[in-house]
């Protein structure tokens, strides 16, 4: 708003933000609108903490944010009843969802139209709209949009994991990974072939590739640690993701059973690296 800030900004109300963070509903997820866009809270910049279904409501005070919902030691995916930490989501203001496929919309700057592209979400589907586990929503898309999520989250933490247990610092770790995975994105969306399968070899080797050179610029990493695992770790996210596939609901317990292993494999995996840096070959 123009003037020197004098009179609220020309006049500016301040306004409701409301929805939700999903990869499986985040229950006591940090929300908060981030309004010079550098990714970290600011005094300025007000949160909340979500709901078990996940949900939030803010107050605005002005009309440009990004919306950025941080996971911590005390988050719980609802989906899988376990704690979903050092993770951060975000989502373009005016969304009212919060999930991995707006976080690759915003960290790339691809439209929803051209995200729903690679990640082959259902036709007519709005990734700055569509919660799963709203109510009254189809449950077939609900299905296959989630199941996406939930493997975006297997890659993306699962290579996460890999940089911190060869030294990397948590957050630079899930931005490394994050940077990487959005990556790959944006050249399939450019490319012929535009579909992304996150249960194919030759797709998680293009993510591994990407993540190999981007931990590399991380401090404090053991590189050759890393890299001896970096096949296994792709080969260990592949598995998970068949799996995933094969879930017919997102209620039941052998589903949420199923999306627990994709946390039970990346405390696995930085426990490999981890023992890897201090023992080559013991990973």
């Amino acid at each position: 708003g123009g003037g020197g800030g004098g009179g609220g900004g020309g006049g500016f109300s301040p306004f409701n933000v409301g929805g939700n963070v999903v990869k499986g509903p985040l229950s006591n997820a940090l929300v908060f609108l981030d309004y010079d866009g550098d990714g970290i809270q600011d005094s300025d910049e007000p949160s909340v903490r979500t709901d078990s279904s996940g949900g939030y409501t803010i107050t605005a005070a002005q009309a440009d944010y990004t919306l950025v919902a941080v996971a911590d030691e005390t988050t719980i995916d609802t989906s899988s009843g376990t704690v979903l930490s050092d993770v951060i989501l975000k989502a373009p203001a005016g969304a009212t969802v919060v999930t991995p496929t707006t976080t690759i919309m915003k960290e790339s700057n691809l439209s929803a139209d051209e995200v729903a592209a690679v990640l082959d979400l259902p036709d007519g589907i709005d990734p700055t709209s569509f919660n799963p586990y709203g109510s009254g929503v189809d449950a077939a898309k609900a299905l296959a949009v989630e199941k996406i999520s939930q493997q975006v989250m297997s890659v993306v933490n699962s290579f996460a994991s890999a940089a911190e247990g060869a030294g990397a610092d948590k957050t630079d770790a899930f931005a490394a990974s994050m940077k990487s995975f959005v990556n790959v994105i944006k050249t399939k969306s450019s490319g012929s072939n535009k579909k992304i399968d996150l249960s194919d070899s030759t797709d998680l080797a293009l993510i591994q590739t990407q993540v190999t050179s981007e931990v590399a610029k991380v401090s404090g990493v053991n590189t050759t640690a890393f890299n001896s695992l970096s096949s296994s770790t792709a080969t260990a996210i592949k598995n998970v993701n068949d799996k995933i596939k094969t879930v017919t609901d997102i209620t039941s317990d052998s589903s949420k059973n199923i999306f627990a292993t994709t946390q039970v494999l990346k405390d696995q995996i930085k426990d490999a690296v981890t023992s890897e840096v201090t023992s080559a070959g013991s990973g």
